[in-house]
C-alpha cells in the first residue's frame, strides 16, 4: 500500500485541519500518517478514521536553530521507520526541517505547501536578519529537495521567486488557499439583527486592535449593533492584547466568547464578517468559511484577505490598520440594509468557483503524483 504523511506543527490532542485532504488520499489508496507535536494526548479522531499518528519534533516560533537539527532527525526517524514514500508539509517554519528530515528518511516525493510567509519574513531588527540569514540557505535546500511547492496566492509566490528561494524550473503552483468545505458551510440568509462578527487566532496581527477600536466609533452611532469576537488569545509571539480586550469587555463595546469548535452558528447567526488582519497567510479559513456562509465581508488589502473579497461586490477592502476606512465600511454596511444580501448571494458565489476544498485537494494530489 502507498503511504503518505502529512506533517505540520499542530499538536496531537487537536484534530488536523486536512480532514478532507486525507479522505481524498484514503480513497486513492494511501495509507496515511499525520506527524505533529505530541502533547500527551492523541485526538481519538485519528483511531476512529485510520489515520496513524507519528510523533515529531517540530518549532511553534520558528527562532532556535538547535530545534531545528532536532525536528530533522526526529522527523527522519519516523519517516525511515514507517518507509513513507510521500510527504506533504505544511507551513514555512516547518518546510527547511520536515522537507530536509524526510529526503534523508528515504521520502522519494516531498510537497512544501506554504499556506503563508509567516512570521519568518516579518521579525524585524538584527534578530530578524539573523534568522533570515540561517533560513533562506536551508529553505533554498528544502525546495530543491522537494517535488514541487504549493502556493495559496500569487504574491506569496512572486515573493518566494524574488528572494530566489524558488529557482529555475521548480514546479510551483497557486492553488485557493486550503479551501473550504462547501457542504459543510451552506448558505444562509442573512439575520435581521445588525451583528458583526470577527472569528479568528486573536492576536495583534490579526487586526483585533483595529476591529475593537472601530466599534467603540460605531456603536456610539448605531447603538443596537453587536460587536462579537470568537477566537483563543495567542500572545507567544507578539504583544498581549488582553487589556484591550479586557476593556472594550467592560465597557460593553464587544462580546467575547472565547475560542469556540462550533464555527457554523457563529457564522449563521452574524450578518457581516470583519477581519483586519495584516498577518502574512496563505489565504484566510475564516474568511473562505464566512464567504461560504454567504456574508458580506470586510478585510484588508493584504496577500491571503484580498482573494476572498471583490470590493464592492461582496464586501469591502480596508487598507491594513486604516481604523476610519473600517468604520467607513461598516457604516455603509449598516446603512445600505437592502443590498446587504445580495452581497452575501455574490460571497457565496466566490466560494463555489474559486475555493471548493475537493477541487483544491484534487489540484494538490494531482501535482504530488505527476
Amino acid at each position: 500500500m502507498k503511504k503518505i504523511a502529512i506533517l505540520c506543527n499542530g499538536v496531537s490532542s487537536e484534530v488536523i485541519d486536512r480532514k478532507e485532504l486525507i479522505k481524498l488520499l484514503q480513497q486513492k489508496g494511501y495509507k496515511t500518517f499525520v506527524g505533529e507535536i505530541f502533547d500527551g494526548t492523541v485526538n481519538n479522531y485519528y483511531a476512529l478514521n485510520n489515520i496513524s499518528f507519528i510523533p515529531i519534533i517540530a518549532s511553534r516560533n520558528n527562532t532556535n536553530p538547535f530545534n531545528e537539527i532536532k525536528s530533522i532527525h526526529s522527523v527522519k526517524k519516523q519517516i525511515e521507520k514507517e518507509k513513507i514514500e510521500s510527504v506533504i508539509i505544511y507551513g514555512v517554519k516547518n518546510h527547511a526541517a520536515m522537507s530536509i528530515g524526510s529526503k534523508l528518511g528515504g521520502a522519494k516525493r516531498i510537497m512544501c505547501v506554504v499556506n503563508g510567509s509567516g512570521n519568518l519574513f516579518k521579525i524585524n531588527g538584527l534578530k530578524g536578519k539573523l534568522l533570515r540569514i540561517i533560513s533562506f540557505p536551508m529553505l533554498w535546500i528544502a525546495y530543491k529537495f522537494s517535488k514541487c511547492v504549493c502556493f495559496q496566492n500569487k504574491d506569496d509566490l512572486e515573493f518566494f521567486k524574488k528572494k530566489h528561494l524558488i529557482t529555475g524550473k521548480k514546479e510551483a503552483f497557486v492553488t485557493g488557499g486550503s479551501g473550504v468545505n462547501l457542504a459543510e458551510f451552506p448558505f444562509s440568509f442573512l439575520p435581521e439583527s445588525n451583528n458583526f462578527l470577527y472569528l479568528a487566532r486573536i492576536t495583534l496581527s490579526k487586526g483585533i486592535k483595529e476591529y475593537i477600536e472601530a466599534a467603540y466609533i460605531v456603536k456610539k452611532e448605531f447603538k443596537s449593533c453587536r460587536f462579537d469576537i470568537y477566537g483563543g488569545i495567542d500572545s507567544t509571539i507578539e504583544g498581549s492584547v488582553g487589556d484591550i480586550l479586557d476593556r472594550a469587555i467592560n465597557d460593553g463595546v464587544v462580546e467575547y466568547h472565547g475560542k469556540t469548535n462550533d464555527v457554523k452558528t457563529a457564522l449563521k447567526k452574524c450578518r457581516f464578517f470583519v477581519y483586519p488582519s495584516y498577518y502574512p497567510e496563505g489565504v484566510s479559513r475564516c474568511l473562505l468559511q464566512a464567504i461560504s456562509t454567504g456574508r458580506p465581508i470586510i478585510t484588508s488589502n493584504m496577500p491571503g484577505c484580498r482573494e476572498t473579497v471583490i470590493d464592492g461586490v461582496n464586501g469591502f477592502l480596508v487598507e491594513k490598520q486604516n481604523v476610519k476606512q473600517l468604520v467607513d465600511k461598516m457604516r455603509y454596511f449598516l446603512n445600505n440594509k437592502d443590498k446587504m444580501q445580495g452581497f452575501g448571494v455574490e460571497s457565496r458565489k466566490i466560494a463555489e468557483e474559486h475555493f471548493d476544498i475537493n477541487v483544491v485537494n484534487k489540484t494538490i494530489i494531482s501535482h504530488l503524483e505527476k
